[in-house]
């Protein structure tokens, strides 16, 4: 990469009003040490900014919004006006590369019209959930190509959009938070002087299906085996997992501990970690679970084969459950997904989720094999270490970026992929 140029120009269109992991993600990008000179800007279709991730996004790059213009508010509709005001400031900015964080922009409006520098779009979810034929098709004839967090978001729109652009698939690392902790050298061992720890973590929404825990406590119970759960996160559903915990009894075997600022005495409190969710675009609570040494329990669908090593870091199960058969287990609301990605069959097809009784098995079988579970925890750290630090990540999506503004320009590449 050339260091002795002008500084790029790399404009961002993301959604920072709140907090989930590709919001994360592009704030610890935003922070992190920059391998050649860059301008970033922020672009999002809303003025507030998520207090978790303001810092980052003020004084690592410039903030905008569409609906702001010479400091009068544009309103929602006609759509046009603000599609306008992201277009006038495209030309503003006049950006090297412009990278769209997980959504799919409605450029119909000015669909023939090509931005004056590569586009590329990074899939991080948004692929998963239904959009509009129409706006699909006009939105990846703005781009050039797609970065993907996981071979199972590469997969999901190719088959699901029939998208012809390069697709670059960029593995999700730690974020900094949980890789400047210093990480555990040594595997676990299971404690006989206490019950057994599950954990789990995350936005507490339909889609995470937390209630499958709690009723995987209450199986592990019913077979005289000591068992706890502890579930990190907010959200919505909260309500909906009290009330499912007091009516399974279970008030005093199943804590909700809220967000969590250091989660490192969560992963140190835990035996084994359980992926409810019915989807993840990759898992990286998988990731940070397998950092500190704890085997993880996950569904065999999307991207949690590539987070959970089956048989070295963790155990990937095939789920049966249906959407209503967890309705009717927890009266916790369906998650509208109408399709998953099945890598044992490199497919699209209706989302299950794991069966409580299912997740019981695997973890009685650990109970029953202390060795396997040590052995799990090594290699947990083992490739934990190999999947290499966020640093690289970024090293990797800037070499990307590189790339693009060079073709784009006319030059030549001198280094390989």
């Amino acid at each position: 990469m050339n260091k002795t140029r002008a500084p790029y120009r790399i404009l961002h269109f993301v959604s920072v009003r709140t907090i989930g992991g590709v919001e994360r993600m592009f704030a610890d990008f935003l922070a992190h040490a920059l391998p050649f000179p860059v301008e970033h800007f922020t672009v999002a279709n809303h003025s507030a900014v998520a207090p978790a991730i303001r810092e980052a996004i003020f004084r690592y790059s410039q903030f905008f919004s569409i609906c702001e213009f010479s400091g009068l508010r544009i309103p929602k509709r006609p759509h046009v006006l603000r599609a306008a005001n992201r277009e006038r400031l495209v030309r503003k900015l006049h950006p090297d590369l412009i990278l769209i964080w997980n959504q799919f922009l409605d450029v119909r409006a000015f669909s023939k019209s090509r931005w004056p520098c590569p586009v590329l779009y990074y899939e991080h979810g948004g692929a998963w959930y239904k959009q509009e034929t129409s706006l699909v098709e006009a939105f990846f004839q703005r781009v050039d190509g797609v970065i993907a967090v996981s071979q199972a978001a590469k997969r999901t729109l190719q088959l699901k959009y029939r998208i012809t652009q390069p697709i670059d698939v960029c593995l999700n690392t730690l974020c900094p938070g949980v890789s400047s902790v210093k990480a555990p050298t040594e595997s676990r061992t299971l404690k006989s002087n206490r019950p057994l720890i599950l954990g789990s973590a995350g936005r507490l929404v339909p889609v995470k299906c937390f209630g499958l825990l709690v009723l995987a406590i209450k199986a592990l119970r019913a077979r005289g085996i000591e068992a706890e759960a502890i579930i990190a996160g907010t959200g919505a559903e909260r309500a909906t997992l009290e009330t499912l915990i007091a009516k399974q009894g279970l008030q005093e075997k199943v804590r909700l501990v809220g967000l969590l600022n250091d989660m490192s005495e969560f992963y140190q409190a835990i035996d084994v970690y359980i992926s409810t969710a019915m989807h993840e675009t990759l898992g990286l609570t998988c990731i940070e679970a397998a950092a500190w040494g704890v085997p993880v329990i996950a569904s065999a669908v999307d991207g949690l084969p590539e987070a959970v090593c089956h048989g070295m870091t963790g155990v990937c199960i095939k789920p049966t459950l249906s959407q209503e058969e967890y309705h009717a287990l927890t009266q916790a609301p369906i998650d509208p997904l109408p399709l998953v990605y099945w890598p044992d069959i490199d497919s699209l097809a209706p989302p299950k989720m794991l069966a409580p009784e299912k997740i019981a098995d695997a973890i009685v079988a650990l109970l029953n094999d202390p060795a396997r579970y040590q052995e799990l925890s090594r290699q947990a750290l083992a490739v934990s270490r190999e999947r290499g630090q966020f640093s690289a990540l970024c090293l990797d999506l800037y070499r990307i970026f590189d790339e693009q503004i060079i073709l784009r320009r006319g030059g030549y590449i001198a280094h390989t992929r």
